[in-house]
């Protein structure tokens, strides 16, 4: 079947890899916004920071002292990066740098304790041999937290997109993003013309959808109720696959299949806000999000 779960390991996650998108607003169309996230500890989370915060939303802005000490934070990459090294005294480089492969991730270790050493608090791996600057997390792309205890952050800034003004993100084909929407949504990804994903993806991509407890998603296909085809298991710790082909909308089905055998249709991918997803889009595409103004 297309449609099926990913186990997400720590061992994945770090190797070449393998993002949210909201479509209905919940918040008052104001300049300052807030939300707050809860993650459960020792359990991988993809997070998005929704909205600007401080000003470079690095993640000593966006979670303060809120992240419990040695929690891990991964970031992808999508292109070739270096990030520069260094350790107490010296100057960013001067330890060379960090390679990084595209569609990969790098692995912040958090450790605020050796902060008044004169180190920073953000690290390349546990044993401490080298340090780099804090991560960015700008409105837009998602990343994962394995918290070291259970926390609930609240995201508290400006809404990143002005008041009818339209935010465009390209993705390039045939590589994952790993992705947040720049407008604080929540909902059925698909729908709504000023910020669904779908307006232009193109038919054949892939959407992952990270699951961090048990789910069952009800299946369907044509003049179905939901459930009539029972129910996808989904376990915790793993993605739910959504293959994106619209050529079957008029005969009745939807456009987010199970599987690329038709057999099976779900409901569409729907998020919360501070929920990120990955995206494989089949061929170039830019994501159009445009906030309204009333």
């Amino acid at each position: 079947m297309r449609t099926k779960t990913l186990l997400l390991t720590a061992a994945a996650l770090l190797a070449a890899g393998i993002v949210s998108s909201q479509a209905q607003p919940v918040y008052s169309q104001n300049i300052v916004g807030y939300a707050s996230v809860a993650a459960p500890g020792g359990a991988y989370v993809m997070m998005t920071v929704p909205f600007a915060v401080g000003a470079s939303n690095g993640a000593n802005e966006v979670f303060g002292t809120n992240l419990p000490a040695g929690s891990t934070v991964l970031v992808y990459s999508t292109a070739t990066n270096n990030i520069p090294l260094t350790n107490v005294g010296q100057v960013l480089g001067a330890n060379g740098n960090l390679p990084v492969p595209p569609q990969s991730y790098v692995q912040y270790f958090y450790d605020p304790q050796f902060e008044g050493l004169g180190y920073g608090d953000w690290w390349t791996d546990p044993t401490y041999a080298n340090n780099m600057p804090i991560p960015a997390l700008p409105v837009g792309q998602a990343f994962f937290i394995l918290a070291n205890g259970t926390f609930t952050n609240t995201f508290a800034g400006t809404v990143a997109v002005a008041v009818g003004a339209t935010n465009s993100v390209s993705l390039p084909g045939g590589a994952y993003s790993l992705v947040g929407s720049a407008i604080p949504y929540a909902g059925d990804i698909t729908v709504g013309a000023t910020g669904a994903l779908t307006n232009n993806l193109p038919a054949g991509s892939t959407v992952l959808v990270y699951s961090t407890a048990t789910n069952n998603i009800p299946l369907t296909n044509v003049g179905q109720v939901l459930g009539a085809n029972g129910n996808l298991p989904v376990p915790p710790q793993s993605y739910v696959q959504y293959f994106y082909d619209p050529q079957f909308v008029g005969l009745g089905y939807g456009v987010w299949w199970t599987d690329p055998t038709y057999a099976n249709n779900m409901p569409a991918p729907s998020l919360t806000v501070g929920q990120g997803m990955f995206v494989l889009p089949n061929g170039t595409f830019t994501w159009q999000q445009t906030l309204p103004s009333n």
